[in-house]
């Protein structure tokens, strides 16, 4: 269970932060094409890096990273993934709906809901696992 609300967590703060780096990273295609690679890249970075309101959500959305790795130590990989990816999805679409974003079409809702009942089903399976195998450890000992 305590797996399930990382997994929450990690969903949460990779979905809710894609936004708004999204928003924080706005007018660097803007940036005038000097010729060579290099310095356009250096220009893009000088944006970016002088940009709060990318850099905050990127601190945050890198703290779910760190915590689904943390996860990962204790999670089986074949739910951890779809979970925190199909959660991460969802709440990307509703925060940016919430920042004036358009909603995805009724395909891409559906898909989030199915991939949704099925990562709630992969972890009901996962509880129910644990705790037929705590049920063995009591009978045994």
């Amino acid at each position: 269970m305590e797996n399930a609300a990382q997994l929450l967590a990690v969903g949460l703060l990779w979905g809710v932060t894609n936004p708004f780096m999204r928003l924080g990273s706005q007018g660097i295609e803007s940036v005038k094409d000097t010729g060579s690679k290099w310095r356009n890249l250096l220009q893009e970075a000088r944006l970016i890096g002088t940009r709060w309101r990318y850099w905050v959500p990127f601190g945050l959305n890198q703290c779910g990273s760190a915590l689904y790795v943390w996860t990962l130590q204790n999670s089986s990989i074949t739910v951890a993934v779809p979970v925190a990816n199909s959660l991460s999805f969802a709440f990307t679409a509703i925060t940016g709906y919430i920042l004036g974003e358009k909603l995805p079409g009724k395909k891409v809702i559906l898909g989030t809901l199915l991939i949704g009942c099925g990562s709630t089903l992969l972890l009901y399976d996962k509880i129910l696992q644990e705790q037929a195998e705590n049920q063995l450890n009591i009978t045994f000992q």
